[in-house]
C-alpha cells in the first residue's frame, strides 16, 4: 500500500479560506472522510472487557480478587508479624492511643 500525497494550487482568489491564485495547498481529511476506514482501523484496536473474580479482563482474576479484597473503610485493627513469627494486632482504643494485642494462634 502506498500514501499519495496531493498537492492542489489555487485556481482563485479566496479570501474565505486565505488562499490567493497558483498558491500551493494540500488537502485536510479526516479518518470519518474515507469510506471503510473505520472499520480498519476497529480491527486493529485492542479492547479488554472488564475482570471479574473468576474471569480475567483488564487485569487478572486472580489480582481483581485481591482489589476487591481491599477495605477502604476505617479498619478495627492491624495484623502485623514480629520476627519471631508471632502476630499482633495494632488498633486504637478510645483515648486515641495505639493499642497492641497479640493474636492467639489457632495451631494446638
Amino acid at each position: 500500500m502506498s500514501t499519495k500525497i496531493i498537492q492542489l494550487e489555487a485556481r482563485a482568489d479566496d479570501p474565505d479560506i486565505g488562499l490567493v491564485k497558483g498558491e500551493p495547498f494540500y488537502v485536510v481529511t479526516s479518518a470519518d472522510a474515507v469510506v471503510g476506514l473505520d472499520k480498519f482501523i476497529a480491527k486493529q484496536v485492542v479492547t479488554y472487557q472488564p475482570a471479574t473474580e473468576t474471569v480475567d479482563g483488564l487485569m487478572t482474576a486472580t489480582d481483581k480478587k485481591k482489589l476487591n479484597g481491599i477495605k477502604t473503610e476505617p479498619l478495627d485493627g492491624l495484623k502485623l508479624k514480629s520476627p519471631d513469627g508471632s502476630v499482633f494486632v495494632l488498633s486504637v482504643g478510645n483515648d486515641g492511643k495505639p493499642v497492641f494485642t497479640k493474636e492467639e494462634s489457632d495451631v494446638h
